[in-house]
């Protein structure tokens, strides 16, 4: 199994809670996000240095 990291809060999200995978629109690298930091908005950032909300 693979792990996934949040952009945002950067902790390991268990594969059994909700989160979102999206390409980074700047480079296409997948960025992950759990369930609490989409609701709340925390920003994120790309390892090409893309910022998002």
């Amino acid at each position: 199994m693979k792990k996934v990291e949040c952009k945002s809060c950067k902790q390991e999200i268990p594969l059994i809670d909700t989160y979102v995978e999206f390409p980074c629109p700047e480079c296409g690298e997948l960025i992950a996000r759990c369930d609490k930091c989409r609701t709340f908005g925390h920003t994120y950032v790309c390892d090409c240095g893309f910022e998002g909300p």
